[in-house]
């Protein structure tokens, strides 16, 4: 009789145990669920932001590249330019002066 009454007191104790770990997983879920649901809205900005970033870099490579060329055909034509005027000889520029024209 007395093994009886210790399964009851053991079905009673692990039966309040059981609900009280409940309510507890009850009252965690309840301040859980609200912090995923704003957790997947940032981490959907953060989707949405590192796709303009990755945007905003190609169109900047672009820039680079189309720039680049430019710079580049510019040094280019400095240094023919520096490289004509090192290879010929210093000469000076002759301004001739018009004579007087008859009608003044």
């Amino acid at each position: 009789m007395t093994e009886v009454v210790h399964a009851d007191i053991f079905f009673f104790i692990t039966s309040i145990a059981v609900i009280l770990v409940t309510i507890g997983v009850l009252i965690l879920l309840y301040y859980l669920i609200p912090a995923a649901r704003d957790l997947r809205k940032v981490v959907a900005r953060i989707c949405k932001a590192s796709g303009e970033v990755e945007k905003d870099f190609e169109d900047l490579r672009m820039t680079l590249r189309q720039e680049g060329t430019k710079g580049k055909m510019l040094i280019d034509i400095v240094l023919g330019w520096l490289e004509r005027a090192a290879r010929s000889p210093a000469r000076r520029r002759v301004v001739r002066k018009h004579p007087p024209s008859p009608e003044a």
